[in-house]
């Protein structure tokens, strides 16, 4: 049987495969304080000089720790996963956050344009047909060995239903339908280091699904590897904030922000 697990691996950040660091990126917000131009903003992301990288780490963690992170929306990142299912990949779609680029009192006759904070591309069942398809089991359903039994019996199923509908030339796109909720689904993700900090905020929380949990947990421990500075203090809201925003759903790993003011 197909059983898979899962596997993340990032694609692109700035300065990837240059000696400079990637964090080099947030030295351009220096242009808010400081009246310097285009030329002098290239020698800050691209100098070979090393105190450049330890000036952005410093500006960087500055920044985080102060809450001001526009400057984030610019460090642009893609990543890539597989075995994952499709189940917990829907509620990827509620990151989507827009942007919009015109003032409708001004353009009332045209349409507004936007672009979105968190775009991804996925894999389509309509048209990669699924009779070899790989799925992901639930480790609480692995533990318990008759029911693991009769769930991969479901799975395999499902193998010869799509197997048998593509001998009978039904289409793939209608043979889907009799796909499970644990197909496994492939997808790539390109975001921004502060919409990525709000996904860990929520991603990382021991009240996130298990399996989204297990993604972000992942790639929260890349990106720290890649941007320490910029992931700083990243992860669940609590480990960012210091007090839970769960309210009274609070696992106990921090007082709630209602402990902390008094009102409970």
């Amino acid at each position: 049987m197909n059983s898979v697990d899962l596997n993340v691996k990032i694609l692109y950040y700035p300065l990837m495969g240059t000696r400079v660091s990637t964090e080099r990126i947030i030295l351009l917000a220096k242009i808010c304080y400081s009246p310097i131009g285009p030329e002098q903003l290239e020698r800050l992301l691209l100098d070979d000089d090393p105190k450049l990288d330890e000036e952005a780490a410093r500006f960087t963690r500055h920044l985080v720790q102060s809450g001001h992170h526009g400057a984030l929306e610019h460090w642009y990142t893609t990543f890539a996963v597989d075995g994952f299912s499709r189940i917990s990949s829907q509620q990827l779609d509620r990151h989507r956050i827009i942007k919009i680029f015109k003032d409708a009192d001004v353009y009332v006759n045209e349409p507004l344009q936007a672009s979105v904070d968190f775009s991804q591309l996925q894999q389509s069942q309509r048209y990669v047909r699924e009779e070899a398809f790989r799925f992901i089991v639930p480790e609480s359903i692995s533990r318990h060995p008759d029911l693991h039994a009769e769930y991969l019996a479901i799975q395999e199923r499902i193998r010869q239903f799509q197997i048998r509908g593509k001998e009978l030339d039904v289409p793939a796109e209608d043979l889907r339908f009799a796909l499970s909720g644990a197909t496994e689904t492939r997808f790539v993700v390109t975001t921004n280091a502060r919409q990525l900090r709000h996904m860990f905020n929520l991603r990382c929380c021991t009240r996130a699904q298990w399996e989204i949990r297990r993604l972000f947990e992942t790639l929260l421990a890349e990106y720290k590897k890649i941007a320490p500075n910029i992931f700083y203090r990243s992860g669940a809201s609590c480990d960012e904030l210091g007090f839970c925003t769960e309210g009274r759903f609070c696992c106990g790993r921090a007082p709630t922000r209602e402990e902390i003011l008094g009102r409970v």
